[in-house]
Parts: C-alpha cells; structure tokens; sequence
C-alpha cells in the first residue's frame, strides 16, 4: 500500500496550494502562466481535482479547486471558475497510468526560453543530482495550448521523462509521490539551464558529469 492513500483529497489540496505558492514566489509560475492538479483519492480511477483559469496563482485556495472526470467532464463547480485551460493535458496523463498522482505545468523561464529556440543545443548532465533529476531533456513538439493533441504528445513521451519541456511553452513535470517531488524536478530544470549558462560564461567545452551518456 501507498503512502498517499492515508491522506484525504482536503490534504492534497491543501499541499498544492502550498506548492503553487512557493513556486510563484520562485517566479516558476506566473501571475497566469501554469496549473497543477492531483488524482482524486476518493475514487482515483475516476476523478481529479485542477486549479481555476484566470486566478492569481499566490491567490489560489482550497476551496478554488475544480474537480473533474476523467472523461473530461466538470463537477461541483459552484465557484464561479472554470477549470484551467490545460486541463486536456492533465486529463490525459491520468489516463496514461493510474501511478501517475501529481502534475505541476510551468512556464520556468529558463525552460521556456530554451523552448523557443529553432535549434537549441544538447546539453549533457552537469552534475550527480542533475544527472538523476534530469537524465535528459525531451521536448514535445509543438501543439496548441489547451488542446487534446497536445495531451497527446506529452503522454507519448512522459515514458522517455517524466519531465518534459513544451515547445514555445513551458515545462510539464508528473510525480508519483508529492506536488513537491513534481516541484523538485521543475526547480532542477531551470537549475541545469542556469549552471549551463553559467559555465558558458567562463569558455571552453564542457566536460558532462562521468556515468552519464
């Protein structure tokens, strides 16, 4: 038996606000830009819960939580807000594989500016932790926001990594255990984005951390 199921949904609601609220801080997340969401415990075969569309993410409590089928289809929603425009992402992840528990979609800036160059460059791992994090970079093609092809492309590749940058998008990283495992290994993005950079500053080729092909 899983850790999670002794928990209630109230408590994972109540973890995802909180990790919405660090990463905005963090400026991962942005006055509109990103949503998470999480598998409902209740009935997990059946339901999830996403954050509102158009609410200020340091703004967004409990209560605001939007829950839905995993056919697509909005429930309980007697709060005015509609569910984020991303949700076809989510929904499809939990299609995927019903380990799949938590997702946090960002748009980390670094992670998004990698995302809109034609030909960015491949970068190898940097370090031990990076190198387990972020074994790899994989990018999903681009498809429109919001839209069920897009879902598609990102649960085509969440088998490669289950963190995945979004072409001209964003990143989209999914975790089995907490909203703060998926936090961990969006903040580990854009750390290996900044100390690539950073090495650039200084010249010369980089050496990849050994171990890693």
């Amino acid at each position: 038996m899983k850790w999670w199921i002794q928990v209630s949904d109230h408590e994972r609601k109540v973890e995802l606000c909180k990790t919405m609220k660090e990463l905005y801080k963090e400026k991962i997340l942005t006055d509109i830009g990103g949503n998470l969401s999480f598998r409902s415990l209740e009935e997990p075969e059946k339901f999830f819960w996403i954050t509102p569309s158009g609410k200020k993410k340091d703004l967004v409590e409990p209560e605001d939580l939007i829950k839905m089928t995993l056919e697509g289809e909005e429930l309980n929603n007697d709060n005015d807000l509609s569910p984020s425009v991303e949700w076809p992402i989510h929904l499809r992840i939990y299609q995927e594989d019903e380990d799949f528990q938590f997702i946090v979609h960002s748009h980390a800036p670094l992670a998004t500016a990698y995302s809109i160059l034609a030909n960015p460059p491949k970068i190898p791992p940097l370090t031990a932790e990076l190198g387990f994090l972020v074994p790899e970079i994989v990018m999903v093609p681009y498809k429109q926001s919001g839209s069920e092809e897009l879902g598609e492309a990102v649960a085509e590749l969440l088998w490669d990594s289950q963190t995945l940058i979004l072409e001209n998008h964003g990143v989209v990283a999914v975790s089995e255990e907490s909203f703060q495992n998926a936090a961990i290994k969006t903040r580990a993005l854009e750390e290996y984005f900044q100390i690539y950079l950073n090495t650039k500053k200084f010249g010369g080729q980089i050496r990849p951390f050994p171990g890693f092909d």
